[in-house]
């Protein structure tokens, strides 16, 4: 049991004690006050615990505000059936090196849960004013996706130190592409609009501050960490 909780059981006792009908209250309310006051004193981390189950709180209402744009936008790129028991969501930036390190994860759950998980790609280049390439990496998986090769070329593309346009044509070829016609589609400003309504959500987000960024069902996490992620993924898929 936390502190939090010994502090709100305690408050909870007092206050019933000094409610009972049948005998004068055990304790006024400036011995309450006083007693929870020598309480927090002696363990001031209480505080940092109460802001940051707040904080989670407050994250989760603005992750329920927008569960249709995160869960339900036909746009994104999708593995796994609709039925399954657990949907991942992950933000990522195909320059982003954290995202290269959960890469190899997700594909190992897509591989062992085939049925039981299915994730959303959002494709959210964040780091495109410092290498000018992520943004291009986005499109040309999206349009990708339009060819039925979006995980090949996702996959691919995390495998890839350079991005360039000339780099990102190779790999689209190597993994059986069409890339004159991956090239038509990256120019749609349909493939934008989604990349801008990516972004715009993630301002809508305050836990979501860099990529990756997982959803697993009710359950977030800020970046790369395997051990918590499976950890996650195991409670969900459990439940």
């Amino acid at each position: 049991m936390t502190k939090l909780a010994t502090l709100l059981i305690m408050v909870g006792t007092l206050a019933l004690s000094s409610c009972a009908e049948s005998q004068s209250p055990a304790y006024s309310r400036s011995d309450i006050k006083d007693i929870i006051r020598e309480y927090l004193l002696e363990n001031p981390e209480i505080v940092r615990e109460a802001l940051t189950e707040l904080k989670r709180r407050e994250d989760m209402a603005a992750i329920n505000a927008h569960r249709d744009e995160l869960f339900n936008d036909r746009r994104d790129m999708v593995v796994g059936p609709d039925t399954a028991k657990v949907t991942i969501v992950e933000f990522f930036d195909y320059n982003c090196g954290f995202c290269k390190q959960s890469t190899d994860w997700v594909a190992s759950v897509i591989e062992k849960h085939p049925e039981d998980v299915r994730v959303i790609f959002k494709e959210l280049p964040i780091l495109d004013g410092r290498t000018n390439t992520s943004r291009n990496a986005a499109r040309a998986a999206l349009a990708a996706g339009r060819q039925g090769r979006y995980f090949d070329m996702h996959l691919a593309l995390m495998a890839e130190r350079s991005l360039t346009s000339e780099r990102i044509d190779q790999v689209a070829e190597k993994v059986g592409i069409d890339v004159a016609k991956m090239r038509r589609d990256m120019d749609d400003p349909a493939l934008d609009a989604q990349i801008e309504d990516a972004l715009l959500l993630m301002n809508r987000l305050p836990p979501l501050t860099g990529t990756p960024f997982f959803l697993i069902n009710d359950q977030y996490l800020s970046g790369a960490s395997i051990p918590l992620l499976q950890a996650m993924l195991d409670e969900e898929l459990a439940n």
